[in-house]
């Protein structure tokens, strides 16, 4: 069992429910996010798309950290 707790030290571990829209500020079930702390849900993603996203990528409006859909 201390094998295991040591292998997953390294890793982010997922915080489910935890998602809260930076721009709806409603609590979401999934958001993307950004490791600066930026979370946007799909919702809000898809009417600012047009800002944020070029293609398979979108840049944090935040820190401009360019993100991986």
């Amino acid at each position: 069992m201390k094998d295991q707790v040591e292998k997953k030290k390294g890793y982010r571990r997922r915080k489910i429910g935890e998602y809260r829209c930076q721009c709806c500020k409603q609590k979401q079930e999934f958001c993307w996010s950004c490791p600066c702390g930026f979370q946007i849900c799909k919702e809000c993603f898809e009417e600012n798309k047009w800002g944020l996203s070029n293609g398979p990528t979108w840049v944090c409006p935040d820190c401009e950290r360019i993100r991986m859909m």
